[in-house]
């Protein structure tokens, strides 16, 4: 129940900015591990690919992402966030921190700050969790054991 209506907090403050939560998403885990290609990007979303290539076709078109083909892998493109697309998750994360402060503000100053340094630490430890297990992902796909 909080996390649905912290997502409905977070989506508002998106409206502002005039992005949707899926490319919100999408920009923040490109700026992440960025450059990325559109596999490894659904499968830190827990979305299917086809949903990644319908979001990053916005994207791509209104400047915010460039693809660029893998130079590892020439049958692979890669997504790479762009200075405009910086500039938008920046302000989307500003417009977000301001939601996030106006309903902290019913708490007094510790306890905002706790909650805070909470939401802060939980997206740390969701983003290495995600990231250690697509390391894992990738080294048994090489046929490397852990």
């Amino acid at each position: 129940m909080v996390l649905a209506r912290l997502a409905r907090v977070a989506e508002r403050a998106l409206l502002r900015v005039e992005l949707t939560l899926p490319q919100y998403r999408m920009l923040s885990v490109l700026t992440a591990g960025n450059p990325s290609t559109a596999s490894r990007v659904a499968w830190m979303l827990s979305v299917k690919p086809a949903t990644v290539t319908a979001v990053m076709d916005g994207l791509v078109a209104g400047g915010y992402v460039r693809r660029e083909p893998d130079p590892t892998d020439r049958r692979k493109v890669t997504h790479e966030v762009t200075d405009a697309g910086r500039h938008l998750l920046a302000t989307a994360n500003d417009a977000i921190r301001g939601q996030l402060a106006g309903l902290a503000s019913f708490l007094d100053e510790e306890q905002a700050e706790l909650a805070m340094a909470a939401l802060t630490l939980w997206h740390q430890a969701l983003v290495s969790a995600r990231q250690a297990e697509w390391a894992a992902r990738e080294g048994a796909q090489r046929g490397e054991c852990r």
